[in-house]
């Protein structure tokens, strides 16, 4: 098997137990078996590790650093390397086995290197959403061989590709590019070639060695990140990754923000667009590069995203969202060209972009809907939830499906937190208390520079057991026995009290990391204005919390956020965690399902139809909830776990 990352990737079928190995600097993405040893996965690539023993353990140099979750350390690493390599995530490549998804950089010494928490992968095994037995991508191909007793009967070129198909496609059109070349493509190909399809259109003639060069693209429109997937349409394999930060960012951090602009510049639409669109261009680049494969090579893209970024990526003015009544342009699913949307794809390529149903939900909550099967039931009620700067919520199943959104501000990705930050290096990812102090996970496994959606959670919970933070989110010094070694923490700053995260000496800029007073209520507001949202859909529907079956999670926060901490929070109601699962990147499983099996695009259309939208600003039982809401409960029985020193909100049985 041949795995070499962006140069030349595996062609097969992901199996469910492989794993993603994402190498940085070099931004390299690898399939591995799951179990296996760095050093065997990247030993058919071209990646440089150092070492003079071939892997077997006896010489120390094949020193990587761990960015993501670390490792716990082998015996022969314990003898190679000190206490202090092990906390910094140093670990020998030949001794580590990949388990789960994971990010390494080859260069330990590189302190420069920039790793950014964004969830690229799925957690449904494409088995499940894409069986073999149903891929019937959105393009086809076709060798068709034009009989030579009917080249010469004054036939328009059209008309001799429709006879060489055969009678199903006897309605067939043309795209205007494909016209212009046919003759000439006709003629090159000596009457015997590939025909490119969609539906009963004909988008290009090719010769018959491009028959196998099928692919698709997938496009996850988040409003701070955004993902494209590369997939062959010839067996349903995901050829590649990429991913970069949403440039659109630099005119506001949120999507109301984002509004604000457009309607403040004239050309602020045309900004926010070419900036979306330069960042599409370039993880096509990327994926492209990684295949090994041509622009036209690829006749097909599926984008998804929130109504507004599915807006702003056409050009199509969101200015009716920013306000009541919210009404955006479009909430059908297009079809449109790839070129004229500003894509470098072939020339008469298309693009998908998700129907939506309303100004807040987009065509990435129709994708999570569409990827947890939550339609396809009427046995179990399912509590399905996106967070981020605006809550998604869906509720129900196949009888009655309930969707709405919930403006929860943007805390939950690190903004308006005094020392808050996006998910990338240095960001405090998670917490726990162990003997009596707070451990934080990082990510990089460098010092602390700030706090991330997932590290405020944490925080929080482990505040909320030690007694830090009381049931009206008051930060003051604890009763706790076992809370004693952090009261000195608990200092009072800009007349209001704060817990001291790191000291100066403690965080990677030498300043001080707090949480404020002011940092408690936003995440008040956030989790506040989400718990109230599922509590009106659940009045909606007439089900209390006893009767939720499962709960699933989407989105960044959705995937790194500790369960039990969000339950302690109530950030999530309080189920029994056994039933809450992530989901991983559904907006690009969802994309993926359409753009790999052309029935999924009507049952996103049907989706779109069937639910029902509750606009919570109308509700008045919003409200009330939102204020009952914002407290924290004394006791979540669902937060409760072992006291294990893995704990990351810690036992809120151990007083």
């Amino acid at each position: 098997m041949e795995r070499q990352g962006n140069r030349k990737p595996s062609r097969r079928r992901r199996k469910v137990n492989d794993v993603w190995l994402h190498v940085l600097p070099d931004d390299r993405w690898f399939h591995v078996p799951q179990g296996e040893t760095i050093w065997d996965a990247l030993q058919p690539s071209d990646v440089d590790l150092a070492g003079q023993c071939n892997g077997l353990g006896r010489c120390g140099k094949c020193r990587i650093k761990i960015l993501s979750e670390q490792e716990e350390p082998s015996d022969e690493e314990r003898a190679f390397l000190d206490d202090d390599e092990l906390e910094q995530g140093i670990r020998l490549a030949c001794r580590t086995r990949v388990n789960r998804d994971i990010a390494i950089s080859t260069r330990e010494t590189d302190e420069a290197t920039e790793y950014f928490h964004i969830l690229t992968t799925s957690h449904v095994p494409a088995e499940r959403y894409v069986p073999p037995s149903r891929l019937e991508p959105l393009i086809d191909k076709r060798l068709v061989t034009v009989p030579f007793s009917i080249q010469n009967e004054g036939l328009s070129n059209l008309d001799l590709i429709k006879l060489g198909l055969g009678p199903e496609y006897s309605d067939l059109t043309a795209s205007l590019h494909c016209l212009r070349t046919l003759r000439q493509s006709l003629d090159e190909s000596q009457y015997h070639g590939v025909a490119v399809l969609h539906d009963q259109c004909l988008l290009d003639w090719q010769d018959d060695e491009c028959l196998d060069r099928r692919y698709g693209l997938v496009y996850d429109l988040g409003t701070s990140t955004i993902v494209g997937k590369l997939f062959s349409l010839l067996d349903g394999s995901e050829v590649g990754v990429s991913s970069c930060l949403n440039s659109q960012k630099r005119h506001g951090s949120d999507v109301i923000s984002r509004l604000h602009y457009c309607r403040e510049h004239p050309r602020g639409l045309r900004r926010l667009q070419l900036l979306m669109l330069k960042d599409l261009n370039q993880l096509t680049a990327n994926l492209i590069s990684i295949a090994g494969i041509e622009p036209e090579d690829v006749f097909i893209a599926v984008a998804a995203g929130n109504t507004t970024m599915q807006h702003l990526l056409l050009g199509l003015s969101p200015a009716g969202i920013a306000e009541a009544p919210f009404s955006p342009v479009v909430t059908d699913g297009l079809i449109v060209s790839a070129a004229g949307a500003g894509l470098h794809l072939h020339p008469a390529a298309l693009l998908y972009t998700l129907p939506m149903k309303s100004g807040y939900i987009g065509g990435d909550l129709l994708s999570f809907i569409l990827t947890s099967g939550v339609a396809e039931q009427k046995d179990e009620v399912i509590l399905g939830l996106d967070l981020g700067t605006n809550g998604e919520v869906f509720l129900g199943n196949g009888e009655r499906l309930l969707t709405c959104s919930a403006a929860a501000g943007p805390a939950l990705e690190g903004a308006r937190i005094s020392h808050g930050m996006i998910a990338r290096t240095g960001a405090i990812e998670g917490a726990s208390l162990e003997d009596g102090e707070i451990r934080y996970r990082v990510i990089g496994n460098v010092k602390p520079e700030g706090i991330c959606g997932s590290g405020l959670v944490a925080l929080a919970a482990v505040l909320l057991d030690c007694g830090i933070i009381d049931q009206d989110g008051q930060i003051r010094p604890s009763r706790q026995r076992r809370a004693q070694n952090l009261n000195e923490r608990v200092i009072a700053r800009a007349g209001a009290r704060a817990f001291l995260v790191a000291s100066a000496e403690e965080s990677s800029h030498n300043r001080p990391i707090y949480l404020t007073q002011r940092d408690v209520r936003e995440f008040q507001l956030a989790k506040g204005a989400i718990a109230a949202g599922i509590r009106t859909l659940m009045d909606e529907l007439h089900v209390g919390v006893s009767d939720i079956d499962r709960v699933y999670l989407a989105g960044a926060l959705g995937n790194y956020v500790d369960i039990h901490s969000a339950l302690r929070t109530g950030l999530i109601p309080g189920v029994s965690p056994e039933i809450v699962r992530s989901l991983g990147n559904a907006a690009s499983t969802g994309a993926a399902m359409v753009l790999l099996v052309k029935d999924y695009w009507k049952t996103a259309a049907e989706i779109s139809r069937f639910i029902e939208h509750i606009e919570l600003s109308w509700r008045f039982d919003f409200n009330h909830y939102f204020i009952e809401h914002m407290s924290f409960a004394a006791r979540n029985q669902g937060a409760r776990r072992a006291a294990t020193g893995t704990s990351t909100a810690g036992d809120s049985a151990r007083d």
